[in-house]
């Protein structure tokens, strides 16, 4: 279990281009309103029938992959820098979530390069040339990212840091590991995921902006020792270790969260791991619903991007007043066990001025 020294952080701007919207405020609105971008897809499973998923209409799926994600992270960057043009790039690390290497079709290597040298020759920036770095740790990067800003901007004195993710599950090498291994969902195998893509960006601050509405007040990390593909029995103990160190850095308690927000993607295992970390959790009864929010119903599984996007929902949950309180956990999980959590609140209601 590990917890990051006690360093609050406010997200103060973000962007977001996915399947249902090409905007933070779009994508976000439309997972309210329950909207979904999944239907069959030009692939094929093993059974000769079309794969469910979730692709971004605005990106031809027959472009080569590193062109279709660089144009991605592109659309969400864009967005961001826009509400932010007071800041010196330069001085700004970029931290780029990734899929991890081990990840059949991922090309971490060739899709970090292809990110960084569009960017630079499209948008005209360049980010601190030695404290940015790529995060390919899958669905636990963006967490592990914003315990990274925590670091530079305390030990470095980073202005900022600019957590930035992409991913695609969109092509044949990770389709086809993904059915040989039964984790696609299909017509005779429900206990499986639909593939999406989406790429995100949060810029990450010590200090308040006027509009800051989302404040960071907990990270907690652990292993988990029974991760999906293991064949263990799963007690939950790695994601109920990450929330505790998380809600302790916080001083809040499980029953003070009002909203839960994750990257469960539709397979039976991160269901059954939610109940299991609670009961590991809850202490003090609480009498108020806690509603699960996940990103997987509108545009299936996003991989590297599943923790930031939980961020921004948070953020115009609460921004716009529609979510239930003024605290949320978000959680994440990697493939090989890794498992993250954070912390967040609500900086508006906290104060009394909605």
């Amino acid at each position: 279990m590990k917890s990051v020294p006690g360093h609050v952080l406010f997200i103060t701007r973000m962007g977001m281009a996915c399947p249902v919207g090409l905007s933070v405020s779009s994508a976000c609105a439309a997972k309210r309103a329950g909207l979904s971008a999944l239907q069959a897809l030009p692939f094929f499973d093993n059974a000769c029938e079309p794969i469910i998923g979730a692709a971004v209409p605005a990106l031809d799926l027959a472009l080569p992959a590193t062109t279709r994600l660089s144009g991605l992270m592109q659309h969400a960057l864009v967005e961001l820098i826009q509400s932010a043009p007071e800041l010196d790039w330069n001085q700004v690390p970029f931290l780029l979530c990734l899929a991890e290497p081990e990840r059949p079709g991922a090309s971490v290597r060739e899709l970090a390069q292809a990110i960084i040298q569009d960017i630079s020759a499209r948008l005209g920036i360049q980010f601190h040339p030695t404290q940015s770095r790529i995060i390919p740790c899958g669905h636990v990067s963006g967490l592990h990212a914003l315990h990274e800003a925590s670091r530079l901007i305390r030990e470095a004195r980073a202005p900022a840091c600019l957590v930035g993710g992409v991913d695609s599950l969109l092509n044949a090498s990770t389709l086809q590991w993904l059915d040989s291994h039964r984790r696609l969902r299909t017509s005779t195998h429900n206990d499986g995921l639909f593939p999406g893509e989406a790429a995100a960006a949060v810029l990450v601050q010590a200090n308040r902006q006027h509009d800051t509405c989302l404040e960071v007040s907990g990270l907690g990390f652990a292993q988990e020792h029974a991760p999906l593909l293991s064949g263990k029995p799963l007690r939950a103990e790695g994601l109920a270790a990450a929330a505790r160190a998380a809600l302790t850095q916080s001083g809040l308690g499980y029953h003070e969260i009002d909203l839960r927000l994750s990257d469960v993607t539709g397979e039976q295992y991160g269901f059954k791991e939610i109940p299991l970390m609670e009961a590991r959790l809850f202490r003090t009864v609480r009498k108020e619903d806690q509603p699960l929010w996940h990103w997987a119903e509108a545009m299936g599984d996003t991989g590297a991007v599943a923790a930031i996007v939980q961020l921004i929902l948070a953020d115009q949950a609460f921004r716009k007043g529609y979510a239930p309180g003024s605290t949320a956990i978000c959680l994440a999980g990697s493939l090989e066990g890794a498992r993250a959590v954070a912390i967040v609140r609500d900086l508006h209601r906290s104060e009394g001025r909605l």
